[in-house]
């Protein structure tokens, strides 16, 4: 008897059959990417032309994680507490604040329900 699996089968994606820019020196063709989990992937990834922006992130990572921790503090809750309203432990949550680990779009939006303001509330006075 064969036994079955439910593993997808790995998706080979050749950027040569992608018209993207031209090949040269400076900019060589990517190797193959090989996906062999279910997760959803983008062009750039797959090609192997995904720059991620770094400073950019980090910073917006920080000032959202600065409103949380001033959001928080004002509402009297510990690390703990307001995980709890969001299913993550108090290490995460600090996580969050110092800028370390980016908040998920639907876990921000169970935060900002959690502490009574706006999604947008995270990210005013982000320049």
């Amino acid at each position: 008897m064969i036994a079955s699996t439910n593993a997808p089968a790995p998706l080979i994606i050749n950027s040569a059959l992608l018209r993207i820019a031209p090949r040269t020196a400076a900019n060589p063709a990517p190797q193959s990417t090989v996906v062999t989990d279910s997760r959803q992937i983008d062009l750039e990834e797959a090609t192997g032309t995904f720059r991620p922006n770094g400073v950019n992130e980090l910073r917006i990572n920080q000032h959202i994680g600065k409103r949380l921790r001033i959001c928080r503090q004002q509402r009297k809750l510990s690390l703990p507490q307001l995980g709890t309203f969001v299913a993550r432990s108090g290490q995460q949550i600090q996580k969050y604040e110092t800028g370390h680990d980016a908040i998920k779009a639907t876990t921000l939006f169970q935060l900002a329900d959690a502490l009574g303001v706006s999604l947008l509330w995270f990210f005013e006075g982000v320049a």
